[in-house]
């Protein structure tokens, strides 16, 4: 779940992925985020595990850059400072 609105450490691929290509990425990182194994050691390493689905970082993504050009244009006048 996504927390105070975070992103943490997403995992991209390029535009045009197969949708299926995208299901299995989305499958194994879902197993592994419940892996008795992994938790252990990311309790062990004081690593906090919350994950979000892939579905909610799309959606978050797609909001993120659905923006109106007025407010892209004052975000690249930010970045550029």
């Amino acid at each position: 779940m996504l927390a105070g609105g975070e992103l943490g450490r997403p995992m991209l691929v390029p535009p045009g992925t197969a949708p299926e290509r995208i299901k299995i990425l989305r499958d194994a990182y879902a197993r592994a985020l419940t892996d008795p194994e992994l938790l252990a050691e990311a309790e062990k390493n004081k690593m906090g595990v919350d994950p979000s689905s892939g579905d909610e970082l799309e959606d978050l993504m797609k909001k993120v850059m659905d923006q109106p050009k007025n407010v892209i244009d004052r975000v690249k006048k930010m970045l550029d400072n």
